[in-house]
Protein backbone atom coordinates (compact mmCIF):
# COMPACT_ATOMS: atom_id res chain seq x y z
CA UNK A 1 0.00 0.00 0.00
CA UNK A 2 1.31 3.15 -1.53
CA UNK A 3 1.27 6.38 1.22
CA UNK A 4 1.13 9.61 0.52
CA UNK A 5 2.51 12.27 3.33
CA UNK A 6 1.19 16.20 2.20
CA UNK A 7 4.78 18.01 1.80
CA UNK A 8 4.29 19.26 5.69
CA UNK A 9 4.50 15.91 6.94
CA UNK A 10 7.47 14.74 4.70
CA UNK A 11 9.44 17.34 6.22
CA UNK A 12 8.57 16.56 10.07
CA UNK A 13 9.27 12.98 8.80
CA UNK A 14 12.69 14.35 7.72
CA UNK A 15 13.47 16.64 10.86
CA UNK A 16 13.14 13.58 13.28
CA UNK A 17 14.88 10.99 10.69
CA UNK A 18 17.91 13.89 10.51
CA UNK A 19 17.60 13.89 14.48
CA UNK A 20 17.82 9.87 14.36
CA UNK A 21 20.89 9.79 12.38
CA UNK A 22 22.99 12.50 14.16
CA UNK A 23 22.25 10.66 17.41
CA UNK A 24 23.25 7.45 15.80
CA UNK A 25 26.52 9.42 14.67
CA UNK A 26 27.00 10.06 18.53
CA UNK A 27 26.31 13.70 17.61
CA UNK A 28 23.38 14.15 19.56
CA UNK A 29 22.28 12.08 22.67
CA UNK A 30 20.26 9.25 21.75
CA UNK A 31 16.92 10.53 24.07
CA UNK A 32 15.50 12.41 21.13
CA UNK A 33 12.12 12.97 21.39
CA UNK A 34 10.48 10.80 18.36
CA UNK A 35 12.07 8.45 16.43
CA UNK A 36 10.53 7.13 12.95
CA UNK A 37 9.04 3.58 13.33
CA UNK A 38 11.39 0.60 11.04
CA UNK A 39 8.48 1.02 8.62
CA UNK A 40 8.99 4.31 8.00
CA UNK A 41 12.97 4.90 7.37
CA UNK A 42 13.16 3.46 3.44
CA UNK A 43 10.26 6.79 3.50
CA UNK A 44 12.88 8.61 5.11
CA UNK A 45 15.72 7.94 2.85
CA UNK A 46 13.31 8.84 -0.36
CA UNK A 47 12.37 11.86 0.99
CA UNK A 48 16.13 12.48 2.29
CA UNK A 49 17.02 12.47 -1.72
CA UNK A 50 15.33 15.47 -3.11
CA UNK A 51 16.12 17.25 0.94
CA UNK A 52 17.04 20.65 -0.79
CA UNK A 53 13.68 20.47 -2.46
CA UNK A 54 11.57 19.78 0.34
CA UNK A 55 13.13 22.68 2.19
CA UNK A 56 13.63 26.00 0.15
CA UNK A 57 14.99 27.22 3.19
CA UNK A 58 16.96 26.43 6.16
CA UNK A 59 14.00 28.43 8.57
CA UNK A 60 11.62 25.45 8.25
CA UNK A 61 14.41 23.14 8.91
CA UNK A 62 14.63 25.02 12.48
CA UNK A 63 10.87 25.92 13.07
CA UNK A 64 10.13 22.07 12.34
CA UNK A 65 12.49 20.71 15.12
CA UNK A 66 11.60 24.02 17.23
CA UNK A 67 8.02 23.06 17.51
CA UNK A 68 8.75 18.99 17.97
CA UNK A 69 11.07 20.35 21.19
CA UNK A 70 8.35 22.60 22.94
CA UNK A 71 5.92 19.35 22.21
CA UNK A 72 8.01 16.67 23.45
CA UNK A 73 9.62 18.67 26.42
CA UNK A 74 7.68 18.91 29.70
CA UNK A 75 10.38 21.78 30.98
CA UNK A 76 10.49 24.84 29.38
CA UNK A 77 13.09 24.11 25.96
CA UNK A 78 16.34 25.13 26.64
CA UNK A 79 17.27 27.70 24.05
CA UNK A 80 21.05 27.14 23.47
CA UNK A 81 20.82 23.21 23.67
CA UNK A 82 18.08 23.63 20.90
CA UNK A 83 19.76 26.33 18.77
CA UNK A 84 23.24 23.85 18.55
CA UNK A 85 20.58 20.59 18.27
CA UNK A 86 19.17 23.24 14.89
CA UNK A 87 22.73 23.48 13.58
CA UNK A 88 23.56 20.08 13.58
CA UNK A 89 20.64 19.75 11.46
CA UNK A 90 21.28 22.47 9.53
CA UNK A 91 24.56 21.01 9.05
CA UNK A 92 23.52 17.61 8.12
CA UNK A 93 21.23 18.76 5.22
CA UNK A 94 23.76 20.97 4.26
CA UNK A 95 27.17 19.80 4.71
CA UNK A 96 26.59 16.01 5.28
CA UNK A 97 29.83 14.50 4.03
CA UNK A 98 31.60 16.82 6.03
CA UNK A 99 29.73 16.50 9.27
CA UNK A 100 30.12 12.22 8.86
CA UNK A 101 33.34 12.48 8.49
CA UNK A 102 33.93 14.81 11.58
CA UNK A 103 31.71 12.15 13.57
CA UNK A 104 33.47 8.86 12.10
CA UNK A 105 37.06 10.10 12.47
CA UNK A 106 36.07 11.24 17.03
CA UNK A 107 34.54 7.45 17.03
CA UNK A 108 37.44 6.02 16.67
CA UNK A 109 39.98 8.13 18.33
Amino acid sequence: MEMQLSIGECQVMWVIGAAERLATLGLLSPDIPMRLSAEAVDLFMEIDRDVNLLFPNDFEVASIFREIASRHNEHEVDEANTNQIVHLILEYKNNRTELVKYALSHQLT
